[in-house]
């Protein structure tokens, strides 16, 4: 009670606008948290119940030499936006080796389903809008868990909009302008993400099996893995990562699934 009076005290004589604002902001987290899990409540059932079973049986019909051709054929698809994102971040020798990539493996490596490039010395540097923006010192933005997709934050919804936008195979479609182009277009997206998830099952089985409070696990994994991005044109690693989950392998993923 002593704490309550003086509390309310504190309002009264600093002026009730700046407790009003700072209730309103506490608000607005704490819907945003609300919203947040309940998305992710909804986001682990579609993923138990339909996107699992999908990958397990993905699986099943493949294997690792499959999968991992799959995964070198839409990294080498990347490779002209992680060009133009290292350009926009001014690492001129980083986009030159992503053009270098792309024109290897896409020829010499079949379309990019063998990394020859790799061999030969031109080591995978991935990047994208996202990246280029905290080059740029734009501010990440709150944790916010989306439909399907899963965590992410405004600056990482704004670079996979704006990487799916620049990608070859959206411009491909785009120039095709035809119905045939748009179903391959999204039959290769599923794909990819399919791979991706199949991919990474295991590890995010096990995750959650340890997990006391999957939700905050997931929260914790995701947000300490963004904090390894660029920020204002200088790398910053984690002092002590309690997670060292990639949660992109082909994309260093603007594209995040849990």
């Amino acid at each position: 009670m002593f704490i309550l009076l003086l509390g309310s005290s504190g309002c009264a004589g600093t002026g009730a606008d700046v407790c009003g604002v700072e209730n309103n902001v506490e608000n607005k987290v704490s819907a945003l948290e609300s919203y947040n899990q309940a998305m992710f409540s909804f986001n682990t059932k579609v993923e138990k119940y339909v996107m699992r079973p999908i990958a397990r049986g993905y699986r099943k019909v493949t294997n690792d030499y499959v999968r991992q051709r799959i995964t070198n054929f839409f990294n080498n698809i990347s490779e002209p936006v992680s060009a133009v994102n290292h350009l926009l971040q001014g690492e001129l020798a980083d986009s030159g080796k992503n053009v270098g990539r792309f024109v290897v493996n896409t020829t010499v490596g079949l379309v990019g389903l063998y990394d020859v490039a790799d061999d030969i010395g031109l080591e995978r540097k991935s990047t994208g809008f996202d990246e280029t923006l905290a080059t740029w010192c734009v501010p990440d933005g709150p944790y916010v868990v989306l439909p399907v997709i899963g965590p992410s934050t405004p600056r990482a919804m704004t670079g996979l909009f704006a990487d799916g936008y620049a990608s070859p195979m959206y411009w491909a479609a785009q120039e095709s302008n035809g119905e045939d182009a748009w179903i391959a277009y999204f039959a290769l997206g599923s794909l990819k993400y399919l791979n991706l998830y199949a991919e990474n099952l295991k590890m995010l089985e096990s995750l959650e099996e340890g997990a006391i409070d999957y939700y905050e696990t997931v929260k914790s994994a995701y947000m300490q893995n963004r904090s390894k991005l660029k920020k204002c044109g200088r790398q910053e690693e984690m002092a002590v990562p309690e997670y060292d989950f990639d949660m992109g392998d082909m994309d260093d993923m603007d594209e995040e699934i849990y």
